[in-house]
């Protein structure tokens, strides 16, 4: 099945927006004037970067491209023959490739109309929504893809919104208390020792992480998992 075959995925088209308002982050930190706006910004990327790479989510939209071995399980349609796509939010696939026997990239995509269709994408929503996925549609099989690293390319967007606003409240009270922690402890000095992520930040953080895990990693896990309340493993 795929979750056991190495995955590789890429950013193709990077977030067009930062992940907080300027002057709503500069309201959280008490920033007086413009002279670190600057500064403030790197945090903002600073942040949403650990966020992101913390947790396995995708805040603001993004174009990412999952690369994997083969296609899942051939048979009957169902949850074997599901691909799970990283980063939640998902909000659509852009396409789906695949190198045929002959080494030749062909595109398995929705036949080009809406009355030959040949897979379906799934998009979970919420804010600790689980990973979205794509699966052939009843009475259809993926096809047989060539034996080589990367021969499945699934491009895909994800994240929760174009702008700021489109980003859970709690998410972004995240961001702006890691964006405060980096304002404080701008360098190491002998007077000021550089405190650790604060444990409240690292346990919101968790909740995100653990619901954005694969779908199998939930299941092993049984109901000690600590998955967020409203999600289901």
């Amino acid at each position: 099945m795929v979750r056991e075959l190495e995955q590789i995925d890429s950013l193709i088209v990077a977030p067009l927006q930062a992940a907080l308002d300027l002057d709503y982050v500069k309201l959280h930190i008490r920033a007086l004037g413009y002279t670190d706006d600057p500064l403030i910004d790197v945090y903002v990327d600073q942040a949403a970067s650990y966020f992101e790479e913390q947790t396995g989510r995708q805040i603001i939209t993004a174009t990412r491209e999952l690369w994997i071995d083969a296609f899942p399980f051939l048979g009957a349609t169902g949850y074997n023959a599901r691909i799970e796509v990283p980063h939640p939010p998902l909000q659509s696939i852009v396409s789906v490739n695949y190198v045929d026997s002959s080494g030749v990239t062909q595109s398995y995509d929705d036949g080009g109309s809406p009355e030959t269709p040949y897979w379906r994408a799934v998009a979970p929503a919420g804010p600790y929504c689980r990973r979205g996925w794509v699966e052939p549609l009843y009475g259809r099989v993926w096809p047989i893809a060539r034996g080589q690293t990367g021969a499945v390319q699934i491009r895909y967007t994800c994240g929760y919104g174009d702008s700021p606003d489109d980003v859970p409240e709690l998410v972004r009270g995240i961001l702006c208390f890691l964006v405060g922690h980096f304002d404080t402890y701008r360098s190491h000095t002998q007077e000021q020792v550089i405190s650790a992520i604060p444990y409240g930040v690292k346990e919101m953080l968790d909740g995100f992480k653990y619901s954005a895990y694969p779908s199998q990693v939930l299941r092993d896990v049984g109901t000690d998992w600590p998955v967020p309340i409203g999600t289901t493993p």
